[in-house]
């Protein structure tokens, strides 16, 4: 299927649309060619390339590496020997493909050492192929990425790190930490691993290729909003903004249990549109919440929270391979991108009941339709017309007799919204005071945390092609006669 799709395309008469800059490019450089030879690599002969380009290509002074940049290259010089004499495939590439096989077809550890035993004596005597797959990860080690454990409460009330790190108890709902069981000689703590969390974002000097179109999120307000307040953060180009995004799925099918998955993904968005920016090796998993996030969004995305935290203050200490230099990068949080039910839960408001509209807030208030007792949005969308629109004072097509004269709701900034969150109340019997009358706040989100939550316009963005998915799906399924 990718091979037909390359060679003849979508369909035969399907539109090429030209006003966004498509056309300036060609096809093979913003596609990437995954029926290509060198694909089945994963990417290998580009990594040692930029090896290669970063040791022995011309250019300034180099400086020593930082730690982790210098295991990593030390790694690639060991591994970018060839297998044996009659190949040029160099043996991290060999484990690389093995690797992506057994993840693919899921081999367990002794099918994996039958086929690396099996492949050994097909191959030259002097091959360095790893006998087991205990030594062919040892020399991958290099390229993991540090990870940490983190225990939640059973009931996602808090997490067990920082000051509570040594409670075995949860000191809001005395849950145990642990599975406690009744036996003999068993050990009783099997932990509840909430997923692991790794950090490694990329920084590369990004291009405008079309200034005079908006195609990347910096052509966008938000962008240049921060920019001008944060100058000094914004005028080094290798520092990076990231988005964040999360969905859930169903890992086992969607008949085979009622279990979600949340994993949460980091993605650089200095990089350009639209060949680089979406790839699967410029996307980094950030978190993996093994359940429905519900109300404790802010109680799992605690630990990345530290980390953007700790990158806009202090910087991470990263090697430019380009300049062959070491340099403080900064990063920040620019917006998160999603669906509209996963927005409500990343920025804390319910996206159901009176209040549907996460943007305006409590200023547009929804109609609550007689028979059923569902909320409808229907008319509300005249007041965001132009105030000489002739909808606005048609009173036969719309809410009978009703003409439209109040303007559209002001989009309310990050000042504004931090100051109604300082005001919530707890209830005694959960959640906030008003909650579905005056607001629908659910729950404060991790992210007013951040130093600069207040300077962003944009904080939450929406996913289009999902909402599009999911509503396509939806009238699908309604128009068959299924639920």
């Amino acid at each position: 299927m990718a091979e037909h799709l390359v060679n003849y395309g979508f369909m035969p008469d399907y539109t090429w649309w030209i006003f966004h800059g498509e056309a300036h490019r060609m096809r093979d450089e913003v596609v990437r060619q995954r029926i290509d030879e060198c694909d089945a690599a994963g990417g290998i002969g580009d990594m040692l390339g930029d090896y290669e380009e970063a040791h022995f290509g011309e250019g300034p002074q180099e400086e020593e590496p930082e730690a982790n940049t210098k295991a990593f290259y030390e790694m690639l010089e060991v591994t970018r020997k060839p297998l044996h004499g009659q190949t040029k495939v160099s043996q991290l590439d060999g484990i690389g493909r093995l690797m992506a096989l057994k993840s693919q077809f899921g081999l367990g550890r002794d099918a994996f050492d039958s086929m690396l035993t099996v492949f050994g004596s097909m191959l030259p005597e002097d091959h360095i192929l790893p006998k087991t797959m205990y030594q062919a990860m040892k020399i991958l080690g290099a390229l993991k990425l540090p990870y940490e454990q983190i225990h939640s409460c059973l009931n996602g009330c808090i997490l067990f790190r920082k000051e509570h790190e040594a409670e075995t108890y949860c000191p809001k709902c005395k849950a145990s930490r642990f599975l406690e069981v009744d036996a003999g000689d068993e050990d009783p703590k099997t932990l509840y691993d909430r997923g692991n969390h790794e950090t490694d974002d990329m920084a590369q000097k990004g291009v405008r290729y079309n200034p005079d179109k908006m195609v990347h999120p910096s052509d966008g307000e938000s962008w240049t909003h921060f920019d001008e307040i944060h100058r000094e953060k914004a005028e080094e180009a290798r520092n990076v903004r990231v988005t964040l995004a999360t969905d859930g799925f169903n890992p086992y099918g969607m008949m085979a249990a009622s279990y979600s998955c949340w994993p949460v993904f980091v993605i650089p968005l200095n990089l350009p549109l639209p060949g680089v920016l979406f790839q699967r090796h410029t996307i980094f998993v950030s978190l993996i919440i093994s359940e429905h996030l519900g109300n404790k969004m802010s109680v799992y995305i605690e630990p990345l929270i530290d980390e953007l935290i700790k990158a806009w203050e202090e910087g991470v200490w990263t090697y430019d391979r380009a300049t062959k230099t070491n340099f403080r990068m900064y990063v920040w949080y620019h917006y998160s991108l999603h669906d509209l039910p996963t927005y409500g839960i990343f920025c804390g408001w319910c996206t159901h009941g009176k209040f549907l509209c996460p943007t305006c807030k409590a200023t547009l208030q929804f109609i609550s339709l007689r028979m059923g007792g569902k909320y409808s949005s229907f008319d509300k969308h005249r007041q965001f017309l132009p105030a000489d629109h002739p909808f606005r004072r048609d009173i036969k097509n719309f809410t009978k007799g009703v003409v439209v004269t109040e303007p559209a709701p002001q989009m309310l900034m990050g000042v504004v919204l931090h100051a109604q969150i300082d005001a919530l109340q707890v209830n005694d019997a959960g959640g906030f005071v008003g909650y579905g009358e005056k607001h629908s706040w659910t729950q404060i989100s991790g992210l007013w945390r951040l130093p600069y939550t207040n300077d962003l316009l944009l904080p939450h963005n929406i996913d289009v092609m999902h909402i599009e998915k999911n509503w396509g799906k939806a009238l699908f399924w309604n128009c068959h006669g299924h639920p």
